[in-house]
């Protein structure tokens, strides 16, 4: 069966973007990673965070962990969001980000989130 253009792709595509930072920016690294684990596949994920490619949710995981800010601020400026033929959904989030002290930053992060089962999974991130 063909799975085609997911009709709410943008309700879809902006509740994820809100579900995802409010469990990425925590402060805690633990929680960070309990609270994004079932968002990834096992095998089948791949994120580049500035420049670096990891593969899996064990990988990105241990990614997110090692982080090592202890306060976190994110504006998003604008989230578009646009369906694939396969059912999957393209995400990008523009936006400004401030961790501790540093000064602020802009930041890009785009995803493709693929169907599984009743759900979703990011296939594919890229933080710049």
């Amino acid at each position: 069966m063909e799975q085609g253009f997911n009709p709410n792709f943008e309700a879809i595509g902006n509740a994820f973007v809100q579900h995802y930072y409010q469990k990425f920016d925590t402060v805690d690294a633990t929680a960070r990673t309990v609270g994004l684990q079932d968002l990834y596949d096992v095998a089948n994920s791949y994120m580049t965070f500035e420049g670096v490619q990891v593969k899996g949710r064990d990988a990105i995981l241990q990614k997110f962990g090692s982080l090592t800010f202890k306060t976190i601020q994110r504006g998003i400026t604008k989230s578009d969001c646009q369906p694939l033929a396969d059912g999957s959904i393209l995400v990008s989030v523009l936006g400004q980000l401030k961790t501790d002290e540093d000064p602020i930053q802009s930041y890009n992060h785009t995803f493709i989130l693929r169907p599984s089962a009743q759900s979703f999974f990011i296939a594919n991130e890229i933080i710049r």
